[in-house]
């Protein structure tokens, strides 16, 4: 639409410049005629085209009013109950219709036919998403569509196969260790006569950690964020993640709706392109590193050691020579800045709800002691920590009941029918996923409910109704991968910890990239005797 305008006014302007020298009509009367041109074609689509003409005008829609220039995007809340609510207004609705900024129309699939069938390639992600979030997340597999996605995916599998996570939980559990040892030891150095718990914010805590075990999973480097946090790295990360105040939210806003936003430099934009720089050129640094010994392997004709279990070595050894150098960094940006974040949030959420819930702590440390009467250090291999069955619902359960990404946004690349229902070319689509997978429609009556016990057999009827890391060709690669290393986090984490939240204390949430608690979690620790 920008570029459009931009056209017509240069257009015009050439046609004034002619005319000056030739008609001599006087000049002033063309800007009237191509400001109303434009005006009237963002006045159809903004309030004609979806209430008179629009093809998606007679589905079901919230009974909640659509403000004349927000839209229902007024009502929206940053966990997603409103769409829920919407949703459940429309109980027998494959896709409710709601309306977007500037009363843009956007589609919401409730049943099982339709949420499959949005997650396939005839879905794409939208312009203004890549514009948004590419700066910061890379242009990798998250931002490739069809058969180039298809291609990374199937080079980057052996990464990301059962086999080879196997090999990485044995970094995930010693990283792990390192979080006990640092939390004991601020716990201890606050001990006092009256009280042995000590009130500590994990949130920034467990962004380091993650990041620590991003990058010796990832590329095999000792990070060390955890006991050094103000490294230079660790600094660019926490200004992707931790925008100051409520701009987060505005800012992906403005990237969203004006082109070429992302370039002016305001502080905000400042800030994203020294920790892009930053962290680009930390990931092009080791994968020379990396390439310079593959190539020194393959010289002497010796294999990849065993040590070298990191992704960035698989992905050299088993890609055969089809990764450039430029498509390497791309997918290790996106692996390294968005792997750690939502791992991260999806601790900070279950260390939440465990506060809660501490009935589901007792529970899970229980069989942490038991299944493991010798400590955490006992527990060494993947097998280990996939014994651990009640690890595995509330693990799972977490994840459903508030996933780290709310939900994500498709676009229809061409006009196509979805269980019966014409879908124009461009129409929006918009997966909640921290919505769908509280459904009552997808998973009974007690959706809404944190009950980790769900996960023993009686789950929902569909494996589209948990949609945490989609599902289908656009599912996360690195699912096996993010699981793993929660559980190990969360296993130390429960076996060696009680957390609480003060009393009286409220913890409110924002949705920025991941959702996370505003501020950080302040979390009262006690440590548990005798594992």
């Amino acid at each position: 639409m920008a570029s459009l305008a931009l056209i017509a006014l240069s257009w015009i302007t050439f046609l004034i410049v002619i005319n000056k020298y030739i008609y001599q009509i006087p000049s002033i009367l063309f800007y009237p005629l191509i400001l109303f041109g434009i005006s009237a074609r963002r006045l159809y689509y903004w309030q004609i085209h979806p209430f008179y003409i629009s093809k998606l005008r007679t589905l079901p829609q919230p009974t909640a009013k659509p403000h004349w220039l927000w839209g229902h995007f007024v009502h929206l809340a940053e966990d997603g109950r409103q769409i829920l609510e919407w949703c459940e207004e429309n109980p027998d609705a494959d896709v409710i219709r709601t309306l977007g900024v500037l009363n843009t129309e956007r589609i919401v699939p409730v049943s099982f036919p339709m949420l499959k069938k949005t997650q396939a390639y005839t879905f794409i992600k939208p312009p203004f998403i890549a514009r948004s979030l590419n700066g910061v997340l890379g242009n990798g597999i998250l931002f490739a569509e069809g058969e180039v996605h298809k291609h990374q995916r199937k080079v980057l599998m052996p990464a990301f196969a059962y086999s080879h996570i196997k090999s990485l939980a044995p970094i995930f559990l010693e990283e792990s260790a390192r979080l006990v040892k640092f939390l004991r030891e601020k716990v201890a150095a606050n001990k006092t006569e009256s009280s042995d718990t000590h009130e500590i914010e994990v949130a920034r805590i467990f962004s380091s950690l993650t990041l620590d075990i991003i990058y010796h999973a990832g590329l095999g480097i000792q990070f060390n964020a955890l006991e050094a946090p103000e490294n230079e790295l660790a600094k660019a990360y926490d200004r992707v993640f931790n925008p100051k105040g409520n701009t987060g939210r505005i800012f992906f806003l403005l990237q969203s709706l004006i082109p070429g936003f992302r370039f002016i430099p305001i502080q905000r934009n400042l800030n994203l392109w020294r920790a892009r720089q930053t962290i680009g050129k930390f990931a092009s640094d080791a994968i020379a590193m990396k390439m310079a010994k593959y190539e020194d392997n393959a010289a002497e004709k010796t294999a990849r050691g065993e040590q070298d279990v990191d992704i960035l070595s698989v992905m050299i050894d088993e890609g055969d020579g089809q990764w450039t150098l430029q498509g390497m960094i791309d997918q290790l940006l996106t692996f390294l800045v968005a792997g750690h974040e939502t791992t991260a949030s999806a601790v900070t959420l279950a260390l939440y709800h465990l506060s809660l819930n501490q009935n589901v702590q007792d529970k899970l440390r229980e069989e942490l002691h038991t299944q493991f009467p010798g400590g955490y250090d006992t527990v060494k291999t993947y097998e280990d920590i996939e014994s651990l069955k009640y690890l595995n619902n509330v693990v799972r359960e977490v994840l459903r009941v508030q996933p780290p990404v709310v939900g994500t946004i498709r676009m229809a690349k061409e006009d196509t029918y979805v269980t019966g229902q014409f879908i124009p070319k461009g129409t929006l689509v918009n997966i909640s996923i921290a919505s769908l997978n509280k459904s009552r429609k997808l998973w009974g009556e007690d959706a809404h409910e944190f009950n980790p016990d769900r996960w023993n057999g009686r789950q929902a009827q569909n494996t589209m109704a948990f949609l945490t890391f989609l599902q289908g060709p656009r599912s996360c690669i690195g699912r096996r991968f993010a699981e793993v290393e929660f559980k190990s986090i969360l296993l130390s984490l429960i076996g060696n910890f009680r957390f609480a939240l003060k009393e009286g204390r409220t913890v409110e949430f924002r949705n920025s990239i991941t959702y996370r608690p505003r501020g950080g979690l302040p979390l009262e620790v006690t440590d548990v005797a005798g594992w």
